[in-house]
Parts: C-alpha cells; structure tokens; sequence
C-alpha cells in the first residue's frame, strides 16, 4: 500500500530524531575524562601502567631503535653489556587517550541524522505542515462551464409537393410536374415497385381497352407518400386482357400516367406493407407538347408486401392492383417487384 507524502515525511523525521539523540548520547557517555575527573584518583599520583607496558599513550612497541642499534648479522651482547647498553625508561607522556577514529565516524553519522530531520521538516512546512497526513486540498482552478445541451435536430421539413387538380379538363396544361419527385425515406421509410398482370382498363362497344399497369410508391418516415402510375394501354378485340397484347393482335394506343401525393393519397402502413388508396388523374406525354391530362380518373387501390425475408433490407414484393371489379396481381418474375426498408 502506498504512503502518502506528508505521513513518510513524519516517519522519516521521527526516526531520524530518535537516531540522531541515541547517538548524541552515546558521544556524551563516552567522552574522554581527565585523571583529575576521575573519581578515587590521586592527580598527584602518576598513571599506573600494566607490568611490561611502558607508560604514556597505548601505541604500539617501535622496534625502529633496536634495528638501528643492532641490525641483523650483529654478535650477541653479554648479559652485563646488555643491561649498560638497554635503553632507560621512556619517559612519562601522560595518560592515556582513547582513539579518536570511532567519534568521528559518530559525529558524521549525527550530522547526517541531522540533515535528513532537517529536510523531512522541511518537506512538511512547504507542504503547509499539515499534523494529520493527509494531502493538501487542490487549488481552486478556473474551468470553464460546461456546454450547453444542444437542441435536438428540428425533424425535415415535409417535401413541398403541388397538389394535384381533383378532376381535371381534357387538355389541361401543368400536368407531370411530380413525375420526377419522390419523397425522402427518413430513417423508417419505405418504398417499393410492382410490376403487374393486365386487366380491362374500359369497355368499348367492340372489344375492350386494357392496360398492364406499373405502380411505385415513396413513404417516408413521417408518412409522406407519393405514388406514380404507368399504364400502357391497348384496344383488343376480346373481353379480356390477354397475357400477351402483341401475339392476341392488339393495337397499342399509347400510355397514360399518373401522379398522387398526400394527403389525395391514403397511406396505410404495416411495417413494411403498405395499401395505398386515392384517385389517380391521367396525362400523355404527347411528342413535342407539355403533358396534358386525358379527363380520366381512375379509382385505384394498391397493396405491396414483401414475398420473402428481407436482406439487407430488401425483399422481393407482391401486391394486387384493384380497379373496380378487376383486379390485377404481380407478375411471376420477382425480379421486377421489390420492397425496401429504409434504416
């Protein structure tokens, strides 16, 4: 576990207090003493010495002056000439005296004790000497307020989409303004195409006009729709759309369009289902010309589903397109119909 600063601070200065005054002690009771200080001692009386221990300082025997008086190789000296020639007693130099080595390996070590309480001391008084350990409070530092909450994105705005004229006169101008509009899907929206069998788009006195219709639609995530219509027609002589207009010896009589957004469109959604329901204005685009509505308007009602489990959030599509009592279905190649998730 880690120590914080302030307390190793103290530890080290309390230890360095205790060690510093053991070894002050210890200097104190081994200070030298004189003869004089000494209790029971006579100063008049001069220091004893141990037998064969010449009295003065505790140094060791000098064998300098034997080896200048008698180096190696000299004949031996008689016992008597040895005594005259002896050197006397050396004289008295006082008492004696303790090394001086051990007390100053002890005053370095009290004067390091020293230095360590001194800086233990200190690094608790620039740290604003605080008894309890604890570590100083952080300065008040200036920080800047936090941002303000940004406001949730305002959710688009719905496409701007012309209305579309109820019932409008044969040959009247401004028709396919939305032919190349959609809606924009938003994170829930949907949108598919059908491509579907034929049906009787009108009787006639000899035979019938028939159409092979193509739907596709945009919902967006607000539930925003616009859907357009294709039908290519045809005059047949039969009662019947037949499966194939070109071999039954149908005559093609052009192709009428048509375009419906909201709210003229009703919307019912499913997940991804949807049902669409509104009266659906028609125009040709006649070669040279602005398009014109014809002065027909068809009822339409149009369901699309997926036909299989979405991947990567398409799917092949069926739908039926209704008409009055006819009713169209999608084709069989589910290549040409599909249904999208957007998100």
């Amino acid at each position: 576990m880690d120590v914080p600063a302030p307390v190793a601070a103290w530890i080290v200065l309390g230890v360095a207090l205790l060690a510093l005054a053991v070894v002050v002690a210890g200097l104190v009771l081994t200070r030298p003493h004189r003869p004089e200080e000494d209790p029971g001692t006579d100063p008049a009386e001069p220091p004893s010495t141990a037998p064969g221990r010449p009295a003065g300082p505790h140094w060791a025997q000098d064998d300098l002056p034997g080896f200048a008086a008698a180096p190696p190789g000299t004949p031996p000296v008689p016992e008597d000439d040895e005594e005259a020639a002896a050197p006397g007693p050396p004289a008295t130099a006082g008492p004696s005296l303790p090394d001086p080595a051990p007390r100053a390996v002890a005053g370095l070590t009290a004067a390091a004790l020293a230095l360590v309480a001194g800086l233990a001391g200190l690094s608790l008084t620039t740290r604003g000497g605080n008894p309890a350990g604890g570590q100083d409070p952080p300065a008040a530092t200036a920080t800047a307020p936090p941002p303000a909450p940004r406001a949730p994105a305002p959710p688009p705005a719905p496409p701007d989409l012309p209305a579309v004229p109820a019932d409008p006169l044969p040959g009247e101008q401004g028709a396919g303004a939305l032919a190349a509009r959609s809606v924009p899907l938003g994170e829930d929206g949907v949108t598919a195409r059908l491509t579907l069998d034929g049906l009787v788009l009108e009787q006639r006195a000899v035979g019938v006009t028939v159409t092979y219709p193509a739907v596709s639609v945009t919902v967006g995530g607000d539930g925003t729709a616009l859907a357009h219509v294709r039908l290519p027609t045809w005059n047949c002589l039969g009662t019947t759309a037949p499966a194939d207009p070109a071999a039954a010896g149908c005559t093609p009589t052009g192709v009428e369009y048509a375009d419906l957004p909201t709210p003229a469109l009703d919307v019912t959604r499913d997940g991804a289902a949807l049902r669409l329901t509104g009266r659906f204005p028609t125009y040709t685009r006649a070669n040279g010309t602005p398009p014109a509505y014809t002065g027909r308007v068809y009822p339409l009602t149009v369901t699309a589903a997926p036909a299989a489990f979405p991947r990567d959030g398409e799917a092949p599509a069926e739908g039926v397109l209704v008409l009055g009592t006819e009713r169209a279905g999608t084709v069989g190649d589910r290549t040409v119909s599909r249904i999208r998730v957007s998100g």
